[in-house]
């Protein structure tokens, strides 16, 4: 039976095909439009320019090794950092025309942007709060005190384009927007009241959210694989360890899924679905960098972590340019708790419902 219902609205989503092209033909004309509009400041985040900023070390905590160590890294990407002792940032940026002033602290550092050199500003920000994360971890992983760890060259964002930056994480944005999807099924299943039907057979609620979240999830992944293969046939996009990547666009797509249908079974109504969902989608890709890039968005590290879009959007755009990620691990996890968690609820929610018309 279940076999019947899965393969039933497999087809009742291929008939309301224009819903399915959202997730194919959306991302690549949004791919055109903001690799295009943001070429010019990705190509200044590959240090053509030559970026020049100053620090100065206010702590007793502050390692040597730790400002050498951030020099080499930022040297190696076109960043210069000039040291300076007695001056003032604000008057340092001014005369001498850096693009931004660090001042470290013995626990923090605060960062000076030049107003006239906004883009260049946010690359150097952004190069410091990624060195910064990297050595906590250095510092997390050894179980020392900061006076402990032996300081290394850590990596960091490398060079990435604006088409491989928005190819990848367009992509993974309109996958989220999966409850789109399955809006035939639930369109058929009010006009010809299938639901109340359901609801009297054998099938129980697990089943009966299976039937939804199996061929809603391969269509959805499908539609996201097919985007991805238009986005490297169009506009060259560059995707790192692709089983990987795959790997992770499928979690995603399972996890935008079981969310959408949470949101579904809980309001049993269509449009406050996807009112509910969009929002949901829209400030999640807000703060994680499906409008402005993650690297460039003053938006706190504390916000971001809390949108699962920034795990994925991260984990993908690292394997893109740099092969690797610690955010993988971050992105599956993320990806299977919000899979399970809305999954649970779906069905929790369906039984109730249930209950409450016997």
């Amino acid at each position: 039976m279940i076999r019947y219902l899965i393969k039933n609205n497999m087809k009742l989503m291929m008939r309301s095909f224009t819903n399915i092209l959202l997730v194919i033909i959306m991302p690549i004309i949004l791919i055109a439009l903001l690799s295009s509009a943001f070429n010019d400041m990705m190509e200044t985040y590959k240090g053509k320019n030559g970026l020049e900023a100053g620090y100065k070390i206010e702590g007793d905590k502050v390692q040597p090794e730790m400002i050498e160590a951030m020099k080499k890294a930022a040297q190696d990407s076109g960043i210069t950092f000039y040291e300076y002792y007695n001056r003032k940032p604000e008057d340092v940026i001014r005369s001498d025309k850096r693009s931004a002033f660090i001042v470290f602290k013995d626990d923090s550092y605060v960062v000076y942007q030049n107003g006239n050199m906004k883009e260049q500003a946010k690359i150097v920000e952004y190069f410091i709060g990624a060195f910064n994360e990297r050595m906590q971890a250095a510092a997390s992983d050894t179980a020392a005190s900061q006076s402990d760890v032996t300081v290394e060259h850590p990596e960091y964002m490398a060079n990435i384009s604006s088409q491989d930056y928005y190819g990848i994480i367009e992509i993974v944005y309109f996958g989220w927007c999966a409850i789109v999807v399955g809006a035939g099924v639930f369109a058929s299943e009010k006009k010809y009241r299938i639901g109340k039907k359901l609801q009297v057979s054998n099938l129980s609620g697990i089943q009966l959210y299976l039937a939804k979240f199996v061929p809603m999830v391969a269509v959805v992944f499908a539609g996201l694989l097919i985007s991805a293969g238009l986005s490297i046939v169009m506009f060259g996009v560059h995707w790192g360890n692709p089983l990987l990547s795959i790997l992770i666009i499928f979690i995603s797509a399972a996890a935008s899924t079981a969310l959408g249908l949470m949101v579904y079974f809980i309001f049993d109504n269509l449009v406050v679905t996807i009112i509910s969902v969009f929002s949901f989608v829209w400030f999640a890709g807000f703060v994680g960098g499906s409008f402005e890039t993650y690297m460039y968005s003053s938006h706190p590290a504390s916000l971001k972590v809390l949108s699962p879009i920034y795990h994925i959007n991260r984990a993908l755009v690292e394997l893109s340019c740099m092969g690797h990620s610690d955010y993988v691990d971050n992105a599956v996890i993320y990806g299977v708790i919000i899979t399970i968690v809305c999954s649970a609820a779906a069905v929790l929610a369906s039984a109730l419902r249930k209950r409450g018309k016997a």
